[in-house]
């Protein structure tokens, strides 16, 4: 069935309860970021596959929203299809509360499906739309989406203490004193990936997330887990009933939502409880908004969580060494495409004893591809590579010891001056924040700035994030700390960001260098207490497209020794050719 066509089918139940206007979110009851199939209801009406999109159906109109990541993306994928797109963050074009407000009349239905919708987004709607009245009760992508996949049915597993070093019952116990020191009798959990972190547990319900979609709801003395009770089995289910934890079926959160007693107060995210459970809650219970305490647990890993992490970037790194030989081998004959050398990464990772699954779809873009930031390679347009230009290769995995997430761009023949300068900037931008000192609780936004200095020095700049938390073996992209331009959350020792500056030339290149880090203690004196950033990853930075004179002496020393290190760290796992290309990688400047 044709985009056009399912939006004729659309249309047409919009018409029969008169509403205006329909919107499906990028979302599943969870607010997850990345999605079971079984939820891409925004893909299956509008076409386009990128992680992050509304779209809005009028009457007489389709209107998709994304932000500057997928603007070539979406415009590839909404070509042939009633769907405009509208970039957002670009003047000229409004947002969706500023088109709703201009398209769809006073005392107009706006639509939506509540269970897929937040709070936070309802919020938002509600007061900017007047006497405008808004449905939530309405699943249309159901009722039009005859061949929809089914839920995932894997069972949970543990995942061993040892490598975070919290047991559950730490973790509670923790959990409840944030509880008590924000007033709160009950705490909800929405977010799978705060509840795997809690639990110590993990799942196979979302591609490139090892959670499981679940609720939570926990009190001064109990905690009641709403899943699929077919996925707890065994010793699972043995586990969590001996630390305490009650399992009820999925849609028994709605009950016990209702049956909390008046007058008790309730702690929740807005941004990721959707609007039927929300409406669930007792009109009796006092409600405080805020980010899920979990959320801030789990942001500050523990130092086993660290050192943990620090393993699986070693054999992480091993992998990705062979793969860049591989593929400067291969590029040389002709023989390679992204999407092969897409694969053959996966392939290399699979081989690992502790590996669980990629943390996200690669991201290869050969030449001009590069320039589209999240760019996933097809069957069908993947470009040959050549021994010429650069290819950036954006990747991680899930390992039992902990999650990667890297970005290399590899110079694999000859460059031209335009890209080398471009190159140098985006390292110079990466090696800012590997050279800064900066204060305790500084804010995302200041490390944001230092980040871009040298990009707009030089008059340029890149639209999305600086960096962002990456979970512990649970979701790649994790809050609540962000090194963004809107980010006011402090770090503080411990935290892990990404590091991931990056360069798009529309039609000629892309640039991105991108490494983990984790926050740690740099030195103390009498203006206060000074962080720095230790980097987690260990994979040899491209020296060749480098314009050595627009270095400074500490950049040139912080690289040399950088890549000496992933020599040390690295070789003793390597060796015949795949170790003279790690030896001539590692080659200082």
């Amino acid at each position: 069935m044709s985009i056009n066509k399912r939006l004729e089918q659309l249309r047409s139940l919009m018409r029969d309860r008169k509403i205006d206007a329909y919107i499906v979110a990028t979302s599943d009851p969870h607010q997850s970021e990345y999605l079971a199939d079984h939820y891409k209801t925004r893909e299956f009406i509008s076409g386009f596959t990128g992680s992050a999109g509304t779209a809005v159906i009028t009457l007489k109109e389709a209107r998709l929203w994304t932000d500057s990541r997928y603007f070539l993306q979406a415009q590839k994928e909404l070509q042939g299809s009633e769907f405009e797109l509208m970039k957002m963050g670009v003047e000229g074009y409004p947002t969706i509360v500023e088109y709703l407000d201009e398209n769809i009349a006073e005392f107009g239905k706006i639509g939506f499906d509540g269970e897929c919708y937040s709070v936070t987004g309802y919020k938002d709607l509600s007061e900017n739309m007047g006497a405008r009245v808004l449905v939530s009760d309405l699943d249309y992508i159901s009722k039009i989406w005859t061949d929809r996949p089914d839920l995932p049915k894997d069972k949970a597993w543990i995942h061993d203490e040892k490598y975070c070093g919290l047991s559950l019952k730490e973790k509670l116990e923790i959990l409840r004193e944030r509880m008590a020191l924000n007033h709160c009798d009950y705490t909800f959990i929405g977010a799978p990936e705060d509840i795997c972190y809690l639990l110590n547990i993990r799942g196979n319900d979302v591609a490139y997330n090892p959670v499981i979609l679940s609720y939570i709801l926990i009190s001064k003395d109990k905690a009641c887990l709403c899943i699929d009770e077919e996925k707890i089995a065994g010793s699972v289910r043995e586990y969590l009933e001996e630390n305490g934890i009650s399992i009820y079926s999925y849609e028994y959160i709605y009950s016990l939502l209702k049956n909390i007693p008046g007058k008790n107060r309730i702690y929740l995210d807005p941004a990721r409880t959707n609007v039927a459970i929300y409406d669930a809650i007792n009109a009796n219970v006092k409600i405080t908004q805020g980010i899920n305490l979990t959320t801030y647990m789990k942001a500050v890993k523990t130092d086993a969580e660290i050192e943990s992490i620090k393993k699986a970037y070693i054999i992480d790194g091993v992998s990705l060494v062979k793969f860049f030989n591989w593929l400067e081998v291969g590029a040389k004959t002709g023989s390679l495409n992204e999407l092969v050398a897409s694969n053959k990464l996966h392939d290399l990772r699979a081989q690992n004893e502790s590996f669980i699954e990629d943390s996200f779809e690669t991201i290869a873009g050969y030449k001009d591809n590069a320039a589209i930031v999240h760019y996933a390679p097809s069957k069908t347009g993947s470009k040959t590579l050549r021994d010429e230009g650069m290819i950036l290769v954006d990747s991680g995995a899930h390992y039992k010891e902990g999650t990667t997430d890297i970005t290399r761009t590899i110079a694999l023949g000859s460059l031209r001056e335009d890209e080398k300068i471009d190159y140098t900037l985006v390292l110079k931008s990466f090696l800012s924040l590997f050279l800064a000192k900066f204060k305790n609780k500084t804010k995302g936004t200041r490390l944001d700035m230092i980040a871009k200095y040298p990009l707009w020095k030089a008059g340029k700049d890149f639209f999305h994030g600086t960096g962002h938390g990456v979970g512990f073996v649970l979701t790649v992209h994790e809050g609540p700390q962000a090194i963004s331009e809107r980010n006011e959350v402090e770090f503080v020792e411990n935290m892990t960001t990404s590091i991931e500056p990056g360069l798009y030339i529309e039609n000629s290149h892309g640039i991105r260098i991108e490494s983990e880090a984790y926050v740690k203690k740099a030195f103390d004196n009498e203006f206060g207490h000074f962080l720095e950033f230790e980097t987690l990853t260990y994979v040899p930075i491209d020296t060749r497209p480098i314009k050595i004179e627009m270095l400074s002496t500490e950049e040139i020393d912080w690289l040399n020794a950088y890549n000496k290190k992933c020599y040390e760290l690295l070789s003793p796992y390597l060796d015949g050719h795949d170790l003279e290309y790690l030896k001539e990688s590692c080659k200082e400047i």
